[in-house]
């Protein structure tokens, strides 16, 4: 911030640059004299002939003591160049670093404490709601579910007592059945044990226990899907206001850090570069030879 002045006076960035350049310009005409700085004269004359034609004036004791005023003045101008060079790029520097002010650095700055944003909750499963269940719930659940499970594998195909009743009923169409050749020709004859009116009975009694078990399954289900999505919806709502609410936070807090890059920018592109007083004699030298004026 050495580098300005925020009440009016000193030079613009665009002037700033004019200025180092002119700077420039003083520096390489100062040169070329400094290299051109010859301490002879020098004369021409043709063999045989007393008259001489002067080629080259050599410096005066002025021109050499000039060097001195005009070396420190070339250091001077490199100076005033160096001095507004920074200065240029220092401000540039501001303004870029305003710029690029993130919203965290924004809320530091403000000592505004940065809500994180919200996350959903994880979900709630079928499982979950089961271990919330008292312990005579989560037992009843258990021995249903058991119970429909034992009864629906006996009776579908494949069951023990399905296969048994299968085989039955297919004795009972055919009775005997034949094994072996001639002499060793064998003859099985199937009796049934029990009465056919028992085994369907059984077999439709179980049918209607494993209804009613798996029944009282899909009731049990039914209430534990019901109570998931009702808590998930819930929960899901409860995340949508908070994460809206926050939205609404950052977005805010967002048109303040603009609206603050915005005005410090300004500020910053007002300020003025100084001259400082080592170097006001020569700045004004380079002013006269540019024809610029301070702003």
């Amino acid at each position: 911030m050495i580098f300005f002045l925020a009440n009016g006076k000193g030079l613009t960035s665009t002037s700033a640059n004019h200025v180092a350049n002119m700077a420039k310009e003083m520096i390489r005409s100062l040169t070329a004299e400094l290299e051109e700085l010859q301490f002879y004269s020098t004369d021409v004359a043709l063999i045989g002939e007393s008259k001489t034609n002067r080629l080259v004036n050599g410096a005066n004791d002025d021109s050499v003591t000039a060097v001195i005023d005009k070396l420190f003045r070339i250091a001077k101008a490199k100076s005033l160049i160096a001095w507004l060079r920074e200065g240029i790029k220092a401000k540039e520097a501001l303004i870029e670093e305003i710029q690029d002010l993130t919203l965290e650095d924004y809320a530091k700055k403000e000592g505004i404490e940065l809500k994180k944003e919200p996350k959903p909750e994880v979900a709630m499963t079928d499982d979950d709601y089961i271990a919330t269940l008292s312990l005579k719930e989560r037992c009843r659940y258990y021995e249903i579910e058991t119970l429909a499970s034992t009864l629906g594998k006996e009776i579908h195909p494949g069951g023990s007592f399905a296969e048994a009743r299968d085989s039955f009923l297919k004795k009972l169409d055919r009775p005997h059945s034949v094994s072996g050749e001639g002499r060793d020709t064998l003859i099985y004859t199937y009796t049934s044990s029990v009465h056919t009116k028992t085994v369907e009975d059984v077999f439709f009694k179980l049918q209607k226990l494993y209804r009613e078990a798996q029944s009282d399954v899909n009731t049990c289900k039914h209430e534990c899907h019901k109570v998931v999505a009702e808590i998930n919806i819930a929960k899901n709502a409860e995340y949508v206001a908070k994460l809206a609410e926050w939205t609404d936070g950052r977005k805010l807090l967002e048109s303040r850090r603009i609206e603050y890059i915005n005005r410090m920018v300004k500020e910053l592109g007002e300020m003025r570069i100084v001259i400082p007083e080592s170097l006001q004699s020569i700045y004004e030298e380079v002013s006269r030879l540019g024809k610029t004026k301070d702003v």
